[in-house]
């Protein structure tokens, strides 16, 4: 019997356009959980520069390389890390049919350890480079489904990007456009006196959720280990 060669649907603009409907649909909801988002975030990068500070006084700082600059891009990476998780797997489910709630956002505890790894790792990359298209920008756009695969898709944090880039190598250029094209619309609310983030920041989220919804949970993707539905008993 012949073989059918399959390819992964195209990353598409109108994932921007959805997102934005879907945002609109619980806009109470998501911006009330970006702000609590942004707070703790705050709250948390502050209380670790602190203590990065103190720590990295004297020769001991020196030793271990706690006075490195990447080390408080990564730290910062890692703490927005957890809540972008938790705010990705808010959008998944919304995707999926079920309505966000607030609490979502703090239900990542389960992949808490594959989501400061790969935050960690996405962290590294975007410090690489300078300007707007600096490198590691644009290997964010074929890692853009890390958070979805291990806070949906229960993988691992390294197996996460692998699956990322294998799904998207493909049609990289489109990929990497299209992620900096969300993240536009994301630095957008930040520019506007920083409250527009209440708005974009969701619209972000639920972007790569469309995405991610059509590339692995549509049925006419390649097949691959389908992610587990949460709170949805496996069958024998």
């Amino acid at each position: 019997m012949a073989s059918v060669q399959t390819a992964w649907p195209a990353v598409r603009f109108g994932a921007i356009g959805e997102a934005w409907h879907l945002y609109r649909r619980h806009w109470q909801v998501w911006s009330l959980t970006m702000l609590v988002a942004i707070l703790c975030a705050a709250l948390a990068d502050g209380l670790a520069t602190t203590v990065l500070h103190i720590a990295s006084r004297g020769m001991l700082g020196d030793l271990v390389g706690l006075n490195t600059p990447v080390l408080p891009v990564v730290i910062a990476t890692i703490i927005g890390g957890f809540f972008a998780g938790g705010m990705t797997r808010m959008a998944v489910q919304q995707v999926r049919g079920r309505p966000p709630q607030l609490e979502d956002v703090f239900t990542v505890t389960d992949v808490w350890f594959d989501l400061v790894l790969g935050s960690a790792l996405l962290g590294l990359l975007l410090s690489a480079g300078s300007g707007p298209l600096r490198p590691g920008l644009i290997a964010a756009g074929l890692l853009m489904f890390t958070y979805p695969l291990i806070v949906d898709g229960r993988l691992p944090a390294t197996g996460a990007m692998i699956q990322s880039f294998e799904a998207l190598k493909s049609q990289w250029l489109l990929a990497i456009v299209v992620h900096l094209a969300i993240f536009a619309v994301l630095t957008l609310g930040i520019s506007l006196l920083g409250i527009g983030i209440l708005v974009t920041g969701p619209i972000a989220a639920l972007s790569i959720a469309v995405l991610y919804r059509d590339l692995f949970l549509n049925p006419y993707s390649p097949d691959w280990s389908k992610p587990i539905v949460p709170d949805e008993p496996e069958l024998p």
